[in-house]
């Protein structure tokens, strides 16, 4: 399960910066959404490109009464409005560049290079994706939540003396979200990390893993029982 879910690490909106790509940039418009806020829906009637200048957004999606998130967008991450996902607003005053999906796909015609970036931001999605579905459907919670941690102090952690201190910038509804599960179960384990010293909490978004074998004995084990 991806940790920060985050789509590339290309920063598009500093390769837009480039004044090679000045007439690209100037196709887009800001829009600014607050925390919560739904963006698009499923096929969103306007069909056009989103790319994240400020805060973060959520893309899922929703059955019944479940949702299964597929990314947390950042700051130059590129998505389209006109998909089967839901995307919503998880900061307050997210700004967004938005385009019309017809003109942005002339105007990187343009671009060779620009066209590779592209192509690897949907192979990343593609593969968070595929991830996903394995995770939901071959892992309990507790290993999800494992693989989470694990791929975030690949991710961003930082050696400090008592193991990897990860600035998640998430909270446990935030966690819960992204794996699938109830902020309850997600609580719940936590505390049982926690408990049994796999875990030390900072604070409400900060924590450090102690004992990452463990954490990865749970992934071996799940993977044992496939």
């Amino acid at each position: 399960m991806p940790a920060r879910m985050k789509l590339t690490d290309i920063d598009l909106i500093e390769a837009l910066g480039s004044p090679e790509y000045s007439d690209l940039l100037s196709i887009f418009q800001e829009r600014t959404f607050q925390k919560k806020q739904i963006i698009s829906l499923p096929n969103h009637e306007e069909n056009l490109v989103m790319l994240v200048k400020k805060g973060r957004v959520r893309v899922f999606l929703s059955y019944e009464d479940k949702e299964f998130t597929l990314s947390i967008l950042e700051p130059g991450d590129i998505f389209s409005m006109h998909t089967r996902a839901f995307t919503q607003a998880l900061d307050n005053d997210t700004v967004l560049l938005v385009a019309k999906t017809k003109k942005f796909g002339e105007m990187i015609t343009r671009y060779p290079q620009f066209s590779l970036i592209m192509i690897k931001v949907l192979g990343d999605l593609l593969k968070n994706s595929i991830t996903i579905i394995n995770g939901l459907v071959f892992q309990e919670a507790h290993t999800r939540l494992a693989e989470f941690l694990i791929n975030a102090a690949k991710d961003k952690g930082c050696q400090v003396a008592e193991g990897i201190q990860l600035e998640l910038g998430l909270n446990v509804e935030d966690i819960s979200t992204i794996l699938g599960t109830s902020r309850q179960t997600v609580s719940f384990l936590l505390n049982d990390f926690y408990k049994n010293g796999l875990l030390l909490k900072v604070n409400r978004r900060t924590l450090i893993i102690k004992d990452m074998d463990m954490l990865k004995k749970m992934l071996d084990k799940n993977e044992q029982l496939k």
